[in-house]
């Protein structure tokens, strides 16, 4: 008669995929973030075009209407209606046309990498 320790009638693992322990995954991390948080030299660049292209693309808009407004100051005792209508498209270029540059720019932009 043989006597089994232990050990012995311990069952060996089998090696696989099974054996090791799970890791959650970190948090996702945005486009051009490094897993510090700060900007890594993709996201910098990014950052810098993304600066510039606000700077030139919304200031003649800012630029725009600050003109329209002006000008419809100077002719509101004259002409109340028409003065309206350039406070109306002073306003649509600080508000509604920066976000439709932006879509047209997302949007080619996306058009072409899809290419």
């Amino acid at each position: 008669m043989t006597v089994m320790t232990d050990a012995a009638s311990a069952p060996t693992p089998i090696p696989g995929p099974h054996s090791t322990p799970y890791t959650a995954p970190g948090p996702r991390l945005a486009a051009g973030i490094g897993p510090d948080g700060t900007y890594n030299s993709g996201g910098r660049f990014l950052a810098f075009l993304a600066g510039l292209w606000t700077m030139v693309a919304f200031f003649p808009l800012l630029f725009v209407g600050a003109v329209l407004y002006t000008k419809a100051e100077e002719i509101w005792p004259q002409d109340p209606e028409r003065a309206r209508r350039l406070v109306v498209w002073s306003w649509a270029s600080v508000t509604w046309m920066p976000l439709v540059c932006a879509a047209v720019v997302t949007g080619v932009t996306l058009a072409l990498s899809l290419l």
